[in-house]
Parts: C-alpha cells; sequence; structure tokens
C-alpha cells in the first residue's frame, strides 16, 4: 500500500510504507559470520515451517534444486505484492526451484495471515520466526539486510550466487540460477548496521541519515534547508523526527523524484507523527509550461529515473515546532528550488462512487472493535464503516503511481452517507474490481462508475 511514504523514524526505526508491530528481537547477542557471494551454504536446520508436509526441515530436503529465499513481513506490503509471482515462479519450475519464504513474524501471525489470503491460491513453504525459536535465526545472520522485500539466490551445488530486490523477479532470472549461469548483473549493494539481531533490519536504521547533512546531535542551530542529488546507498524514502533536539521540526528525504517530493509536501497528515500521507498520483493535475520541469514531476516513483538527476535528497530544519510549519516550509524551498506551486482546485473526473443499495445487510454482532487486512482482503469487528472505503481506496488511487487515466487511475468517491460500526469478511484483492463488486455485494454495497467533481492537486509554474 502506497497511502503513506515510507517514513523513517530518525533515531532507530524504519517503518516501511505502512506502520507495523514491533517484534521482540532483542536480547539476542550471538554474532555469526554472513555468507557472501560465493560461498557454500551450510545445511541449515528449520523450524516452524508452513505449507508442507514437515514443520522441521532441512536444506538438503531439497538437494538437487536451486533455492531462492525470500524474506518478507506480514505489515510489509512491497513482499506481498510480490505473492502472485513467487508462486507462479514456483509451480512453473517446482521441478528445478524451492521458493523459501523466512519471515520474522510469529508463528500465528503468519498462520493468521495465510488463512485470509489461502483464496488466492498461496501455499508458499514459509519459515515463520518466533521469539521462542532461536533455530531459524541462522539464515537472518548468514544473509543480513536493511530492506525487504529481499532474496537470495542459491544454485543447485548450494552456493550463493546473487542478493536482489523485487526488480530481478523474471523467469529469465531463474533460468540462469537453475542452469548454474552467472547472476553477477543482478546483484545489489547490501549496506548492514549492525545490531542486536538482523531480523531487526526493518527497524534500526540509524545509518539511514548517515548522519545525513548534518550531525543530529549539533545543538544551537535554529534551522536551515539543503537539497542535494543521488545517493546511491539508500532507496527511496523520508523521515521526520520524532524525538531529540529536532521533534517535529525536521523532515529528511531521499533519492525521491520532484512529483514524490511534492505529493509528499502537499499531502495530508496522518494521526501519528510519522505519518505523511501522499496525495494521490491521479489526483495530481498539471499546469506546467516548462517541458523540462514537468518531465520531472513525471517521473514514476515505482520506475527507475532516465537518470539519477531526476532523484534528490532533502533535508529541512525548521525555528518553530509542528509539522504543520514543516511542511508548508517545504512547499516554499519546492518553489524556491524548482519553481512549481500547488493548489487544491475541483475537477470533474472519472471515478467509482461507493453506494448503499441494501443498508439492512450491514450490521455488527457487537464485541471487542478488530480490524486486520492487506491488499487480499479486508476483516472489520465492530469497527467504523469509514475503515472499509479507506481500505479500498488505499489499495486502488492510492497505489497508483501515474496521473490520471480515466477509471484506470482507480479513483473511489464514498456516497453511501453510511456511518454505523459494521462487521465486514471481504476475500478479495483489492484491486480487482470485479472480484471486489462481488464481494461488496454481500453487505449491500455497490462500486458505480461515473463522473464526480472532486478535490484535486494542482501544480503550476
Amino acid at each position: 500500500m502506497l497511502k503513506y511514504l515510507l517514513l523513517v523514524i530518525v533515531n532507530v526505526w524504519c517503518l516501511p510504507l505502512s506502520a507495523q508491530e514491533k517484534e521482540p528481537f532483542y536480547g539476542y547477542t550471538t554474532i555469526r559470520t554472513p555468507l557472501s557471494i560465493g560461498a557454500i551454504v551450510p545445511d541449515y536446520k528449520l523450524q516452524q515451517v508452513l505449507n508442507y508436509k514437515k514443520t522441521e526441515i532441512s536444506l538438503s530436503a531439497f538437494s538437487g534444486k536451486a533455492l531462492l529465499i525470500d524474506f518478507w513481513a506480514a505489515f510489509c506490503q512491497p513482499c506481498l505484492a510480490q505473492f502472485p509471482k513467487i508462486q507462479r515462479i514456483q509451480e512453473k519450475y517446482k521441478e528445478e526451484l524451492q521458493v523459501i519464504t523466512v519471515t520474522s513474524d510469529s508463528l500465528q501471525k503468519v498462520i493468521d495471515l495465510f488463512e485470509n489470503i489461502r483464496y488466492q491460491g498461496f501455499n508458499l513453504l514459509t519459515v515463520a520466526r518466533g521469539a521462542e525459536c532461536k533455530t531459524n535465526d541462522s539464515l537472518f545472520f548468514a544473509f543480513p539486510h536493511k530492506y525487504i522485500p529481499h532474496y537470495v539466490w542459491i544454485d543447485k551445488n548450494r552456493i550463493v550466487r546473487a542478493v536482489t530486490g523485487q526488480d530481478a523477479l523474471n523467469d529469465d532470472n531463474i533460468a540462469l540460477l537453475t542452469s548454474g549461469r552467472s547472476l553477477a548483473a543482478i546483484n545489489k549493494e547490501v549496506n548492514i548496521v549492525p545490531a542486536e539481531h538482523p531480523a531487526m533490519y526493518i527497524y534500526q536504521e540509524a545509518d539511514i541519515a548517515e548522519k545525513m547533512m548534518l550531525n543530529d546531535s549539533i545543538k544551537g542551530l535554529i534551522g536551515y534547508s539543503m537539497l542535494s542529488g543521488y545517493n546511491r546507498k539508500y532507496p527511496s524514502s523520508s523521515a521526520i523526527d520524532y524525538t531529540g533536539i529536532y521533534a517535529e521540526r525536521r523532515i529528511r528525504t531521499w533519492n525521491l523524484p520532484l512529483g514524490t517530493m511534492v505529493r509528499l509536501a502537499y499531502g495530508k497528515m496522518g494521526k501519528e507523527i510519522w505519518e505523511q500521507e501522499l496525495t494521490p498520483a491521479p489526483r495530481v493535475f498539471f499546469n506546467i509550461r516548462d517541458t523540462v520541469l514537468l518531465h520531472k514531476l513525471m517521473v514514476d516513483f515505482k520506475q527507475a529515473p532516465d537518470t539519477t538527476d531526476d532523484m534528490y535528497c532533502y533535508d529541512l530544519i525548521t525555528a518553530g515546532k509542528g509539522r504543520r510549519q514543516l511542511m508548508e516550509r517545504m512547499k516554499e524551498d519546492l518553489y524556491r528550488y524548482f519553481g512549481v506551486r500547488g493548489k487544491f482546485v475541483q475537477r470533474k473526473v472519472w471515478c467509482y462512487i461507493l453506494s448503499l443499495v441494501d443498508s439492512s445487510q450491514l450490521r455488527t454482532k457487537g464485541g471487542g472493535p478488530y480490524v486486520s487486512g492487506n491488499m487480499y482482503y479486508l476483516k472489520l469487528q465492530n469497527a467504523d464503516f469509514s475503515l472499509l472505503a479507506e481500505h479500498i481506496r488505499a489499495y486502488n488511487e492510492g497505489s497508483k503511481t501515474t496521473r490520471y487515466k480515466g477509471l484506470e487511475s482507480g479513483i473511489i468517491v464514498d456516497e453511501t452517507n453510511f456511518s454505523a460500526r459494521v462487521d465486514v469478511n471481504i476475500n478479495a484483492r483489492m484491486n480487482d474490481i470485479s472480484s471486489l463488486r462481488m464481494e461488496l455485494s454481500k453487505y449491500g454495497l455497490a462500486l458505480l462508475e461515473g463522473e464526480r467533481s472532486i478535490e484535486v492537486l494542482l501544480l503550476e509554474d
């Protein structure tokens, strides 16, 4: 889900794309030597195995097959988005390749997740790491990393051939792995922060700032802003300091296209300090005369830019405290550095309209409020109905990275005027409109198509 940009809590944590629960990784002190490219992988024993005929296995059980190890987490929407591709790869190459998905989540959390998404056909062999299962630590120590999803490619001779991100997942590279040919071209640089336990990679990002443009401990600095170019060490991300001397006074971004920086500056503030909602890309319109500037604004966040000149790092410290002041100053800087301003206007667009057909189908049996969901499902128990519309919107217009293209942009308008608490169990991929419509119909809801006047962000030079 791209409702929230990757927001780094500057002290020690990293929140990729959406907030997550903190797992009990503290207290592990044993450090083992990581395996590098070309190393032979030991016959690790794995416990708490799901979606397989045994709950304990050793890697030798897959002798004669190449291995693709997928590190993921239940909170990580980009990880879950790769499941269909991973499942297809496993089924297509089942005689030559074994996919092993590895998560630091607890066993019960992973069991619950697969119960909710199994209807999609997902039955990937999964290893769950819990607080009581230290055996599975071997994979985290052997292949430490900071960002997920993260993939380790191991050939049939148990030799590490590559470590990559999701972009490398394609048939050509799988063919190279299973045939024993070189994967050197797809390797990525992995920079590791020393940690008590490697499974803390998703939280411990103390070096993400590289003490970025200024040392965090400098006192007496009233305010400043700085714009720099691409830094290959870091993924696209942003951060708002929420503790320390710059709490709610500092925002930093790393390797973001200009368009994403603008969507961040003009986005809505979330409930938590570190939540800054991006203005959905389909709701951004342009009145830009400068063709060079227009190109920079149109760089797709998900796709590689034409050059690294289209990516920027930005650091801002304000004299006053507060996220609103930060965002206003960031807007001023974007005009000062690039000559682009934004304003919200009304514009008529084609969209999907969430409508109420039969309110009698929307009820709750009461009980404690419960909310669980991702791109494949949504469960609400005695929860506010507005969460349903927000969830659908996040995985449609909120997940797009390109400008408005009519219905294809998935803009969602809620015209139900319904505000009660409900019980809902939606089993559909949220951006699969036909499947979603079928599920919504069970609750007297419909997704209609039509033109509506909505608020959009108009960018001008």
